[in-house]
């Protein structure tokens, strides 16, 4: 190999090395801002960040702009890891069974997003980029739940569709248990206990 192939292969593997230390880093940025999230860090600061990370201030603010940007990333990593395995419960059969079985899907899921989400409600009014995300989530989470109820529910506009919505959302699921301070079975019985009375409801 002549000498200029050889400085060109050692050039590329150092930016290869850069390239994959940069990923590392953000990765870990991100990491670090859920793992704050999870344990009731709702409002973390920059330097929070990076000491949990292992980076520095500038690795942070090389790879966001700010915290909406940075926000946005765990929204996007924490949203795509959950619905990437969340199956929608089939909308045939016994309306019972499918109530629980909704219900426990809708609380497990709703527990794992919870922190991420009371932190997101923070930054909401302010953060065009976190107010989108919020809002798309809550549409994916309103069509899943009519969806799954739509033998009952038929082509029906009325209050029990937004009764429904209510119910299963992630604003009740918070309410729940954080304001009622309902432990995770108790919430899930209640949202059940809520759909049953909402779908037994013949006034549309």
């Amino acid at each position: 190999m002549a000498p200029d192939e050889v400085t060109a292969v050692a050039a590329g593997d150092i930016t290869d090395r850069r390239v994959l230390r940069g990923i590392r880093n953000r990765d870990a940025v991100v990491d670090a801002l859920l793992e704050l999230l999870r344990l009731g860090e709702l409002s973390p600061t920059v330097g929070q960040i990076a000491d949990r990370a292992g980076v520095s201030l500038r690795s942070v603010y090389h790879h966001f702009d700010d915290l909406e940007g940075l926000f946005g990333a765990v929204a996007d990593l924490h949203v795509a890891t959950i619905v990437d395995k969340l199956r929608a419960v089939d909308s045939s059969g016994p309306l019972a069974p499918r109530i629980k079985r909704f219900a426990a899907q809708r609380a497990a899921l709703a527990e794992r997003v919870l922190p991420v989400y009371r932190a997101s409600l923070l930054i909401r009014s302010t953060s065009p980029t976190v107010h989108h995300r919020i809002q798309r989530g809550n549409d994916y989470l309103r069509h899943e739940a009519l969806a799954t109820f739509r033998p009952e529910l038929g082509r029906t506009t009325g209050w029990r569709v937004e009764a429904i919505d209510s119910a299963a959302s992630l604003d009740g699921w918070t309410r729940l248990r954080i304001i009622q301070d309902l432990t995770i079975p108790r919430s899930t019985r209640v949202v059940a206990q809520t759909l049953g009375a909402v779908l037994g409801s013949g006034d549309g």
